[in-house]
């Protein structure tokens, strides 16, 4: 009954936030990646909202596994 199983091909795409980067201009991308990546200045509920008040939606996972280098860009 199980033979010939195999696994699904391993998604090598990019996670939530670089779809985002992705479709955003240069200036923007650059303000929102540096946004993402900085710890310090903002939190991710902070950054949610106001990329939300902005028209971004995007939940706390993407942006803590992006950070955490645990998404779908960071495999390979």
């Amino acid at each position: 009954m199980l033979e010939g199983m195999t696994p699904p091909p391993r998604f090598t795409g990019h996670c939530k936030v670089a779809t985002i980067a992705d479709g955003l201009e240069a200036k923007d991308k650059e303000i929102f990646m540096k946004a993402v990546d900085d710890k310090n200045t903002w939190g991710v509920n902070p950054l949610i909202k106001a990329l939300a008040e902005r028209g971004i939606r995007i939940s706390d996972s993407p942006i803590y596994n992006h950070r955490g280098k645990t998404c779908a860009c960071y495999r390979g």
